[in-house]
């Protein structure tokens, strides 16, 4: 049998080999490099270049012009309270301007308009600045003064100067004590439009917490009156008239009878021609107390005649407004 012949192996300097490609080129790199730097060198003009409107804050002083005029809202950015100003304040013909300053914020001052003919029926016009939306600020009232208990007796949108005015108009009386008659005035306003968001809307409804009509009290001298008129023991032959009608309706109609406190106000919000993500807060405001004590029918007629009708209420909002975009500037 023949042997088989034998083979060498492959010299090695025959063998094949292959270089590694690099993940990236280097001109492909170079091109990345550059990418991330355009892109870190746009993020750093972002941060020092952008403005979001809010003011300087100088030792907790926003810093603006006309700061004396200026209506301002804060609002939350982050983690940060920032101020905005949303418009200016001038005069109105035939009022009186009277700066209201925020105990709990000095840069959040409102202006009262009070009317300088001593026969007008409100008790004065109210601008401030809302921190939001004129629609979100409206859905905020609204629900707001449903949660309180207060009547919403309408709710629309109108134009006025050439802006568009959300506004609702409500009502609400309450019966008085001793206490409500010493800070009825101080309670008014309380029920000012929600301005400053949420916390600040439960806070101006916190007045008709107070509709519940207090309790009749039983001095000592009545209960003695009562034990002394309570009905014999039977035998005595004394008529037993706990069931006298006049008696019950006498006593009914003496509980149903008090002395009032009424307010009627039209809130509205209109946009800021200085920021769109804020407002301004307008109030038409008019109140009264009852002379005396009134049942229900009384006091719809002392109402009656109070409160003012949707259109007159809307004419005020028009003298209102004359504060922030007087008519000329519609023209």
């Amino acid at each position: 049998m023949a042997k088989k012949a034998k083979t060498s192996a492959r010299s090695k300097g025959y063998r094949k080999t292959v270089k590694k490609q690099p993940f990236l080129t280097k001109k492909e790199i170079i091109i990345l490099v550059a990418i991330i730097a355009v892109i870190a060198l746009a993020l750093i003009l972002f941060s020092l270049l952008y403005d979001d409107g809010s003011l300087d804050v100088v030792d907790g002083v926003a810093q603006m012009d006309n700061p004396e005029v200026s209506l301002v809202t804060s609002d939350i950015v982050g983690e940060e309270t920032k101020y905005f100003k949303v418009g200016e304040v001038g005069e109105i013909d035939g009022y009186t301007r009277e700066r209201v300053e925020n105990s709990a914020d000095a840069n959040l001052a409102t202006y009262n308009y009070y009317s300088e003919d001593e026969t007008a029926p409100i008790d004065y016009l109210h601008v401030g600045a809302g921190s939001g939306t004129p629609e979100n600020l409206m859905a905020t009232a609204l629900y707001s003064y449903m949660m309180s208990g207060i009547s919403v007796d309408s709710q629309s949108e109108t134009e006025v100067n050439g802006h568009d005015v959300q506004y609702a108009v409500i009502s609400f009386e309450y019966p008085m004590t001793e206490d409500t008659e010493q800070t009825a005035e101080t309670d008014a306003e309380a029920t000012q439009a929600p301005e400053e968001g949420v916390a600040d809307a439960a806070e101006a409804t916190a007045e008709p917490e107070m509709t519940a009509e207090p309790e009749a009290s039983v001095e000592p001298e009545e209960t003695a009156a009562l034990e002394a008129t309570a009905a014999p023991e039977a035998g005595e032959g004394t008529e037993d008239t706990s069931a006298d009608p006049a008696s019950d309706s006498t006593a009914g109609t003496e509980t149903e009878l008090s002395r009032y406190s009424c307010q009627q106000m039209l809130i509205a919000y209109v946009q800021s021609e200085m920021n769109s993500n804020y407002s301004i807060s307008l109030n038409v405001t008019l109140s009264g107390e009852t002379d005396a004590a009134v049942d229900a029918e009384g006091l719809t007629a002392y109402t009656d005649e109070l409160y003012l009708s949707e259109e007159e209420l809307l004419s005020y909002l028009e003298q209102a407004m004359q504060a922030v975009y007087p008519a000329a500037e519609a023209e």
